[in-house]
């Protein structure tokens, strides 16, 4: 048994200074919570009740009576099934997308050793400290008219597809995690006569599984939740996600309406969170430890 408990070891949490410690730490893990989970409850709650109640003064959580017909009306009058389906699309194709363009350029920078690989490296990590806001005007101002090809992707997911497949954060994790796979497995590859992009397939991914399903959860989560490019790209109300229809709609329903629509649109994100939490942080974990 682990004689550690991360802060402190085993003897000192059984003595006095430690129990202290321990029962303050609890608590404010507890306020953090409650802190963290209020906007969610409250959003839920809220969906139950009717409007009129949302504004009454003080903390009232639980509604009176739950109206949990709201729910029911709220997916059919803001057709969250569509949006849903919609915003499926985006976030699996952006994930798709960026985990094989981020996979293959992790692959070329840390086996393939390619010309000007520190530069590469150095603007990557460059592009880090760039807030995504700076550089929306020319993402939007490209996407309007791609170059050579003169095309739009405004109304296409391909407007949005594009964008995500570039992630830096993406490429550095992945190269961090493929530089640690031993070198003698490549040796006895190539001696077999494997070419690059078989070694890349083959015996690369299938070795980065764990850190790959990570980094495709933690995507799907931030896809999910994007407004701005998702506003920008998709004019048409038949293609937008959820979150850009939400936003369009919500001047045309009651408040009640509006936060039951809102809590039905993060069950997706809450239960990917939930039933993939342990692949996070077993990911995080090899992640920290290969890194």
């Amino acid at each position: 048994m682990s004689s550690s408990m991360g802060i402190m070891s085993e003897v000192e949490s059984r003595s006095r200074r430690g129990t202290i410690l321990r029962v303050v730490l609890g608590i404010m893990l507890a306020l953090f919570s409650c802190g963290l989970l209020f906007p969610f409850i409250f959003t839920f709650t809220a969906g139950l009740k009717t409007s009129s109640e949302i504004y009454q003064p003080g903390l009232n959580l639980w509604p009176e009576v739950a109206h949990w017909e709201n729910y029911r009306e709220a997916w059919t009058r803001f057709n969250l099934p569509r949006m849903f389906l919609n915003t499926f699309a985006i976030t699996l194709g952006g994930v798709v997308s960026q985990l094989t363009v981020c996979s293959m350029a992790a692959y070329s920078l840390s086996r393939l050793k390619p010309i000007g690989q520190k530069v590469i490296m150095t603007m990557l990590f460059v592009s880090m400290a760039i807030p995504a806001i700076a550089y929306i005007i020319p993402l939007y101002t490209t996407l309007v008219k791609l170059p050579l090809l003169n095309i739009s992707l405004l109304n296409s997911y391909w407007g949005l597809w594009l964008p995500y497949a570039a992630n830096a954060f993406t490429i550095i994790v992945l190269k961090n995690f493929f530089e640690q796979i031993p070198q003698d497995i490549y040796d006895a590859a190539m001696v077999d006569g494997a070419s690059p992009i078989r070694i890349f397939w083959s015996i690369t991914l299938p070795l980065a599984r764990p850190i790959l399903l990570t980094l495709a959860v933690l995507t799907f989560i931030s896809l999910w939740k994007d407004f701005l490019l998702p506003l920008l790209v998709l004019r048409d109300a038949k293609l937008q996600p959820v979150t850009v229809r939400l936003f369009a709609l919500v001047k045309d329903f009651p408040k009640n309406l509006q936060m039951a629509a809102s809590f039905t649109a993060m069950v997706p994100q809450l239960i990917a969170a939930l039933l993939l939490q342990r692949f996070i942080k077993g990911g995080l974990t090899i992640g920290g430890s290969k890194g």
